[in-house]
């Protein structure tokens, strides 16, 4: 199974739809938060099955705040983090505890990974046995290149990534996790990705257990 997940879009479909054109297919679509009504209109369109949370500046659309969903023998929990009071300018220390926290959350939802927006700073990282994931942002205007993370799923095996819009318009790899139900792996990041010093960033080296 192919997933691409997506979050603050923010009324922006162009990236979106140029990450289906050409990283799919895929088998299903993922935002979380802040412009869900961009992906429920690209799915509708394509016919593509779609997931997604509440954002703080979605307004009047038929969507949860959290939502914990199970794809084949792997379960996420999602949300877009606003109600965690996260921002990407506060400290690492900060962050660490609220990378704790969501970490707690998902083991408590039985989720073995935690799917986040709202600081528009793509992340990937295991804490505690949770992989932990943001894809970044879309929206016009945005500080950041746009970005979106690429799930691929077996019964045994998750493999992420997430992938940054370059200036030539070629995607490059951020950053690459995978994990086994028997315990948790990383593939080497690909890329050479802007590190936000304030969010911590992957330290996992492979066979981490």
């Amino acid at each position: 199974m192919n997933i691409l997940v997506v979050s603050d879009t923010h009324g922006n479909q162009g990236a979106m739809r140029e990450a289906i054109s050409r990283q799919g297919p895929f088998d299903c679509l993922i935002h979380l938060g802040d412009g869900v009504k961009d992906v429920m209109a690209v799915a509708g369109e394509l016919g593509i099955p779609f997931h997604g949370v509440c954002g703080n500046e979605d307004f009047d659309v038929a969507a949860p705040e959290t939502l914990r969903l199970v794809l084949g023998s792997w379960t996420f929990f999602l949300m877009h983090g606003h109600q965690l009071d996260i921002n990407a300018y506060q400290s690492r220390q900060v962050w660490e505890g609220h990378l704790a926290a969501m970490a707690d959350l998902a083991r408590k939802k039985e989720a073995q990974v935690f799917l986040f927006g709202h600081s528009h700073r793509p992340l990937l990282v295991e804490v505690n046995g949770t992989v932990i994931g943001n894809p970044g942002d879309q929206y016009i205007g945005s500080a950041m290149p746009p970005s979106f993370a690429v799930i691929e799923l077996t019964p045994d095996t998750l493999n992420i990534k997430i992938l940054r819009q370059e200036r030539e318009g070629d995607w490059v790899t951020l950053f690459e996790h995978e994990a086994h139900h028997s315990g948790i792996g990383t593939a080497p990041a690909k890329g050479n990705g802007p590190r936000q010093a304030n969010i911590p960033q992957p330290k996992l080296k492979p066979g981490s257990p």
